[in-house]
């Protein structure tokens, strides 16, 4: 398996190639602007029909056709400008939130639309996050399509088929072999940036299938085309997309410019994101490629530090982060155990309070079980209470190395609460926005930690890290289970999983 890596390339990529950003096209779809001039002329949007004199199938139209709903970084070029006409790829790089999926799928359907004989191709890091995501989440294809226009998902095909014959076919970007053999007119590649297995392979083979055409695209002179739809990253796959000039045209878009349809915690962090380099490519869709390895050496500690003296006397709650040696790092014999309290400040954002360093080397099976207990009850009265009278405190361990076992040894030496957590992205990935936060001064070390810190300057998250990371990850997972916001426009269900997880009790 060959995962995506980080490269060194400067901004030559980038030079010269058309940009679409809301600086110079506009922020606001039809619709918005609509909005802004009934309030501005009226005081509200209100029977805004009647005023225009829609009928309801004009009403109806207004609502599912993309023309009228999308902002310009979300049209595809040919919206744009006649210039972009005969476009061959439209990399639309936009922050995490700020509506790449609806672009993807309204592109989508309107290719469907308007050529019966499209051949499409749609592509995900995983089948669950096409079907998730691109197919059937509140911006998937499905969703979005007018109820004259709605495709009918062959599941076991792996197909969308439209009302006038068009078919989509999906496949996951985890096997470049499974491309081979096809051609398509138009494709939809989503979330490169997740893309695991092989990435550059999947990319070539994408470009090879395109190779369809169709009695349309010869009368109008349009090539294949495919429409990249992801956040940014500085990886190879990324390069060797940016190398194939030829009709590539490039959209971006913040987080912030989608936010009136965004939880306002989670726009808030976007805000706060601005002031890191990490944070700028995750919430505003810049691209950089010559970016630090290591992902908590822009951050000054000293600047965020509190005085142990100065500490709170109380936080929301307290979780004691505990990475302990088993497993596969076993051999390295150091436990992380780092104590973080989180409360939530006049400034109305979360902030995090790295209390206390206590990991260890001890050959004891058992040491860092004691340690963790001991903390439990050493911080147990600086936490908030719940309605039933009990401290908001925890332990936090993650399952995937000997998490089981964790809640077991530690309940042997107390019934004190433990919640663990299957670990589904990489160390980098939580450790991405935690270090946002701690740019922007949101984590705060209470003293001096000066082994956690010397681990934090060095971390990549690199894998194989083990004894390097142990006093990071441990201080990591609390802050990103519970003080990095997560999006809140994903439906009602995925927003009662995300408050259970924010709010354990």
């Amino acid at each position: 398996m060959t995962k995506a890596k980080a490269v060194t390339a400067g901004k030559d990529l980038l030079q010269g190639l058309p940009v679409i950003r809301p600086e110079t096209h506009g922020r606001h779809s039809r619709l918005d602007e609509l909005a802004l001039f009934l309030r501005e002329k009226f005081g509200t949007t209100a029977g805004f029909s009647d005023r225009m004199g829609l009928t309801p199938q004009e009403l109806l139209v207004l609502y599912y056709e993309p023309e009228y709903s999308l902002r310009p970084a979300q049209q595809p070029p040919d919206m744009i400008a006649a210039e972009h006409a005969r476009w061959r790829t439209w990399f639309l790089l936009g922050g995490r939130g700020a509506g790449k999926t609806h672009a993807g799928a309204c592109a989508v359907l309107r290719e469907a639309k308007a050529d019966p004989e499209a051949r499409i191709l749609i592509v995900g890091p995983t089948y669950t996050e096409i079907q998730k995501n691109q197919l059937e989440g509140p911006s998937g294809i499905i969703t979005l399509a007018p109820p004259w226009f709605r495709p009918e998902h062959l599941k076991s095909k792996k197909q969308l088929v439209f009302p006038n014959g068009v078919k989509a076919d999906y496949l996951p970007a985890a096997d470049a072999d499974k491309f081979r053999g096809y051609g398509y007119t138009f494709e939809w590649l989503d979330e490169v940036v997740a893309w695991k297995k092989d990435p550059v392979a999947v990319w070539n083979e994408c470009c090879r299938v395109g190779r369809g055409t169709s009695a349309r695209m010869r009368k109008l002179g349009l090539s294949s085309r495919k429409v990249i739809t992801t956040t940014p990253a500085p990886t190879e796959l990324f390069r060797e997309i940016l190398k194939q000039r030829d009709g590539l045209v490039l959209s971006r878009s913040s987080t912030l410019d989608n936010s009136a349809h965004l939880d306002d915690a989670y726009a808030l962090q976007a805000r706060d994101a601005a002031k890191s380099a990490i944070g700028r490519r995750e919430f505003y869709g810049e691209l950089e490629f010559d970016l630090d390895p290591a992902l908590f050496r822009g951050v000054d500690w000293n600047a965020s530090r509190v005085k142990q003296k100065e500490q709170p006397s109380v936080f929301d709650f307290i979780v004691i982060g505990l990475d302990p040696a088993t497993g596969e790092k076993k051999g390295a014999d150091e436990h992380g155990i780092v104590v973080v309290g989180v409360r939530r400040e006049a400034d109305g954002r979360d902030h995090a309070y790295v209390l206390a360093d206590l990991s260890l080397k001890s050959p004891e099976p058992a040491a860092w079980a004691k340690k963790a207990v001991a903390a439990f009850k050493a911080w147990e009265p600086f936490a908030k209470k719940d309605g039933g009278g009990r401290p908001r405190i925890w332990i936090f361990a993650e399952t995937n190395t000997g998490g089981s076992m964790v809640r077991s040894t530690i309940h042997t030496l107390a019934k004190v609460k433990v919640l663990t957590e299957r670990a589904r992205n990489s160390k980098a990935e939580r450790a991405a926005p935690v270090s946002m936060l701690a740019v922007a001064g949101l984590v705060h070390m209470v003293g001096r930690h000066d082994k956690l810190e010397e681990q934090l300057g060095k971390f990549t998250g690199a894998p194989g890290g083990h004894a390097r990371d142990d006093r990071v990850d441990a201080m990591v997972w609390p802050i990103y289970k519970h003080v990095v916001k997560m999006r809140r426009n994903i439906g009602a269900a995925a927003e009662a999983t995300s408050e259970t997880e924010t709010n354990p009790e």
